[in-house]
């Protein structure tokens, strides 16, 4: 079992390959288009390899990057570097940004599961965080998996793909109302060469979320099954997004 920031420097070193980077990079510039048209300041909370961030960046955005594991951090900076963006990308967990970035942000992102990193006696201080960053009249929006639905069938395999010579894996462990993440990669040519992660997440529910975005005083709260903005399905929905005003 690897501490959040130990799994996520670890898997730097294939994740780019894992989420096939450049397909991943088309489609979230495409969906920033429409969810953001004006030309904004955003924080990417979770930024990783810098997906996010850049597909931002290159919509004309001015966008900073956070992420505590410092070799995403690293892998994020080299992305920004081929493609000649400039986005500022920074090592700090959401509670440890800088409170003179407060009131600095149009909006705040946070995608691709992040929120299922924070663990459990911080998730209100989080959602906190993300409010003090944004200005009056800023927008917040989020991305977890539907852990309601992956906790009622207990489904073990979230994916399996294969890109290049590799295999990707990605399932749970199930022990004791825990939830343990999973990563195995091992070669086509040669299964016995593997690697195998594993960390624990923690399974926030659209009602306990919803709880704590009132709670911190986010307005219009908006549930949403995917980037396109089809309403959420609690019993059907793979994905949760939230976007909420504060």
């Amino acid at each position: 079992m690897l501490e959040n920031k130990t799994f996520y420097d670890t898997a730097s070193g294939f994740y780019d390959q894992m989420i096939n980077y450049e397909d991943n990079l088309a489609k979230m510039k495409n969906a920033f288009e429409k969810l953001f048209p004006d030309k904004l300041s955003i924080a990417d909370v979770g930024c990783g390899s810098g997906v996010d961030s850049i597909a931002l960046a290159l919509n004309g955005h001015t966008v900073l990057g956070f992420d505590p594991s410092t070799k995403m951090i690293e892998l994020a900076q080299d992305n920004a570097k081929k493609l000649n963006v400039d986005v500022a990308f920074n090592k700090h967990a959401v509670l440890n940004i800088p409170v003179k970035l407060n009131n600095k942000f149009d909006a705040v992102v946070s995608l691709g599961n992040t929120l299922a990193n924070i663990e459990g006696n911080t998730i209100y201080s989080t959602i906190q965080r993300f409010y003090d960053l944004l200005k009056e009249g800023g927008k917040v929006f989020i991305h977890i998996l539907n852990y309601q639905l992956i906790s009622e069938k207990k489904e073990r395999i979230v994916s399996i793909k294969s890109m290049e010579d590799n295999y990707f894996v990605r399932f749970y462990d199930f022990i004791n109302g825990d939830i343990n993440f999973n990563i195995l990669k091992f070669s086509q040519n040669n299964p016995a060469d593997h690697q195998l992660l594993t960390t624990r997440i923690y399974p926030y529910k659209k009602d306990l979320l919803i709880k704590v975005f009132n709670a911190v005083g986010f307005k219009d709260i908006k549930l949403m099954s995917n980037l396109s903005g089809e309403k959420f399905n609690v019993a059907a929905s793979k994905d949760l997004f939230i976007q909420a005003i504060r």
